[in-house]
């Protein structure tokens, strides 16, 4: 158990503190990832509504992470 421990300690540790996203380089993402996927997924089915909804998540974390 000890050893599990440490390993995660030492594990996080390597990893480094991440650093907190800004929010205007959110915001820029969002409305980026709402005309992106809005293009992609036009709303006239109901299941691409839900797509649409994930498609702006995804879409909006990996340009924050970019």
């Amino acid at each position: 158990m000890k050893r599990t421990i440490f390993a995660l300690v030492a594990g996080l540790a390597l990893v480094g503190r991440p650093t907190p996203a800004r929010a205007t380089n959110v915001i820029k993402c969002m409305i980026e990832a709402v005309s992106e996927c809005d293009a992609q997924f036009p709303n006239n089915e109901y299941h691409l509504v839900a797509i649409r909804g994930w498609c702006y998540m995804i879409a909006t974390g990996i340009c924050s992470a970019s």
